[in-house]
């Protein structure tokens, strides 16, 4: 009897591919609390699973697209149209061309679409893929608003898929940052106007599937960064999967209203990189990673009329004022949204002291030198004063681990070495660490 059963589920999705699919006979039916998601399938349990697993993600993408601070109307994240979700096939049967079958119909009588996945189980359920599907049948939705017309494409590009999946993963700590900040690094992010057009990942081989999955992550985050970048991104969402245009011309008429050429578009896209890849929200800085990190930011370049590149420096403000103003712009421009990434993840102590060169840089991007050297002269005696906080709490830190040590590892004998040779090169003129480590190695001695 199963046997037949497995026949009958077998010539079910025969029938799919021919544009025709019937639930399957004997089937359970499990239907979400908003009477929009169904799941039909053989096993109770597994309708079960993909029920939640539909319920689950859709509540992620709500979570990620809707960023802190944003004004996003709930209505935009409800399905508008029904999504059916069918289960045919067992393990072991034989497997058709695709897995995973999406297509979407109008039903007679109703304003809503059945967008409709039909998934065999033949190999059983890759998540990967499940997951892949269950987003592009979310964001099919998303764009699908009334009656299809007639011939009309509707096309959830790949980087929108794996870019949206990398949000995901970001947010909750899974992504691999390392792996940004390698590619980035190595010049091996993908280009923009190449990621909006690449229609097939799976042709790429390994090592251009993962450029391309990071690259999309940092696209996706790029974007919903932007001024009202969630409500602009649920909005291109809207349009994006039946839009029949260039897709680089629909992005940036959604994100740059302005219009922005493509060295501009270049440009933007460097920064963003180099913005995501300091891990801007990530876990909270010490005292003296703050330091180091807001040393960086309060640095910019420029090219000078012969194309060379100049550094220039907050503190060296008259230098800056120098300048026009359409090249304080873009030299203060970048320095200021690092600023403020900046002070997602500082030491909070620090946050005041962004808040002070925020408004310098303000200043200076104005023509407007009042006060700024004393502000100037205030803000770097208090990163002085945070500097030696944080430089007694890593010694305090070191010398509770070395005083609280229950096995030998070899580790001291190499650090009393490294002592004595610099001992050897400055024998006068002994400051506060000299004096610690005098007073580490007493511990040892006595």
């Amino acid at each position: 009897m199963k046997r037949v059963f497995s026949l009958v589920l077998l010539l079910l999705w025969q029938a799919v591919a021919a544009q025709d699919a019937p639930a399957p006979a004997r089937s359970t039916r499990v239907v979400s609390s908003d009477e929009r998601v169904t799941v039909i399938g053989a096993s109770a349990p597994a309708c079960s699973t993909i029920l939640t697993r539909v319920t689950n993600l859709r509540k992620e993408l709500k979570v990620n697209i809707q960023q802190l601070g944003s004004e996003v109307n709930e209505s935009q994240f409800a399905l508008k149209n029904n999504l059916i979700i069918t289960l045919v096939g067992q393990p072991g049967d034989p497997a058709p061309p695709s897995n995973y079958r999406i297509r979407v119909r109008s039903v007679e009588g109703s304003q809503r679409l059945r967008i409709e996945l039909y998934i065999h189980l033949a190999k059983g359920l890759d998540q990967d893929r499940l997951r892949a599907s269950l987003l592009e049948c979310i964001l099919m939705d998303h764009s699908l608003d009334g009656p299809l017309e007639e011939n009309q494409i509707i096309n959830v590009a790949p980087w929108l898929i794996a870019g949206i999946s990398e949000k995901m993963a970001w947010r909750n700590n899974d992504a691999d940052r390392g792996l940004y900040r390698a590619l980035f690094k190595n010049d091996l992010m993908m280009a923009v106007e190449d990621l909006l057009n690449l229609e097939d990942p799976t042709k790429l081989d390994a090592a251009q599937r993962t450029s391309f999955r990071i690259s999309s992550g940092a696209f996706v985050m790029a974007m919903l960064n932007q001024e009202e970048g969630s409500q602009t991104f649920l909005n291109y969402l809207a349009t994006a999967p039946t839009y029949e245009g260039e897709p680089l011309l629909l992005f940036l008429n959604s994100f740059f209203t302005g219009g922005l050429s493509e060295q501009g578009l270049a440009k933007w896209w460097a920064l963003q990189l180099a913005n995501l890849t300091q891990d801007f929200v990530s876990e909270t800085l010490t005292l003296l990673e703050s330091e180091e990190s807001l040393s960086e930011v309060l640095k910019g370049t420029l090219e000078d009329e012969n194309g060379q590149i100049r550094n220039y420096r907050l503190i060296a403000y008259r230098d800056i004022l120098a300048l026009p103003k359409e090249k304080r712009e873009l030299l203060i421009a970048p320095i200021l949204e690092r600023l403020g990434l900046l002070a997602f993840r500082c030491f909070p102590s620090y946050r005041d002291l962004i808040v002070g060169y925020s408004h310098i840089a303000r200043q200076l991007l104005e023509g407007d030198e009042t006060d700024v050297p004393k502000l100037l002269e205030f803000l770097e005696k208090k990163r002085i004063d945070l500097e030696k906080v944080g430089e007694r709490t890593r010694d305090y830190l070191d010398w509770y681990q070395i005083t609280n040590a229950t096995e030998v590892t070899g580790e001291f004998a190499d650090y009393q070495r490294l002592k004595r040779e610099l001992k050897t090169k400055t024998t006068s003129h002994q400051g506060s660490i000299g004096r610690y480590l005098d007073a580490v190695q007493g511990l040892y001695t006595k």
